[in-house]
């Protein structure tokens, strides 16, 4: 450290994970170059004890406090507790909340821990999403007990737009797996007890939708509506072996009303 600088201890108090406490003071106090600030971070405080004993530690090395607290309570706690100890204390969220409540003439709920708890959702959404990219078309059947969720289907049934229409609209972890003909799939599908849904279609529209894929123009079986009668005969024949799979026909249904249909189930089974 530059004996030019200020050593500043910074104290930050929330009542979540004050992480954008600590964002928010760091962004101001980066720009005294004369500054050098060690922070001490203090998440998920409730209580006035809690924040007294703080309040005592800064004052014995003349440090600043930051809070970043919804309770009124507290924040009006400390307002009084400052002045006797004389420290230097700042409120972060408190003006804003008042301002923008008398702004638009509104109560806010006062509740401590919800940016983290939205943060939290969307970790858990992005979570979901990459679940179901690496268990795409029977990828990734080592942790597919880890699913919510599993679709079984021929080729070309809309399992994978399907899985990440539920993964990207009600975060669910899902696993598609194709059946093909004269293979029988990984035994974790027959005795895992998760949520499985079979697809299946009339074999003209399945004939129709593959011969629109041109990348499949060539393969002659794969487009031939015998072979597709053989496919999806085959293909029931392993549904009816799985215990509790409900069967979904997506002749002339959209994505949106087979996940609805996978939803509705989903809430029955709860």
């Amino acid at each position: 450290m530059s004996p030019s600088k200020k050593k500043v201890h910074v104290f930050i108090v929330s009542d979540a994970t004050g992480m954008t406490a600590e964002m928010v003071i760091s962004a101001v106090l980066v720009q005294f170059k004369e500054i050098e600030p060690t922070f001490k971070k203090f998440p998920y405080i409730k209580t006035k004890d809690q924040i007294k004993a703080i309040l005592t530690q800064a004052e014995a090395v003349e440090g600043i406090v930051i809070y970043s607290l919804v309770s009124q309570e507290l924040r009006s706690w400390i307002r009084k507790e400052k002045r006797k100890i004389n420290i230097y204390a700042i409120d972060l969220l408190g003006p804003l909340i008042d301002r923008i409540g008398r702004m638009w003439n509104l109560n806010p709920t006062f509740s401590p821990g919800l940016l983290r708890r939205i943060g939290e959702e969307s970790i858990r959404l992005a979570e979901s999403i990459d679940f179901t990219l690496k268990h795409d078309d029977g990828q990734g059947i080592e942790t597919v007990e880890n699913a919510d969720l599993i679709f079984l289907g021929v080729s070309r049934t809309s399992k994978t737009p399907t899985s990440l229409y539920l993964s990207c609209n009600n975060n669910l972890k899902v696993a598609n797996i194709p059946i093909i003909e004269g293979i029988k799939p990984s035994d974790k599908v027959f005795k895992l007890d998760i949520q499985k849904v079979g697809l299946t279609i009339a074999p003209e529209r399945l004939a129709f939708i593959r011969e629109r894929r041109m990348k499949y123009a060539g393969a002659t079986d794969y487009l031939d509506i015998t072979h597709i009668e053989k496919e999806l005969e085959y293909c029931h024949r392993i549904f009816n072996q799985i215990k509790g799979l409900q069967v979904i026909d997506v002749t002339n249904s959209s994505i949106e009303e087979v996940a609805n249909k996978v939803i509705e189930s989903r809430q029955e089974r709860r």
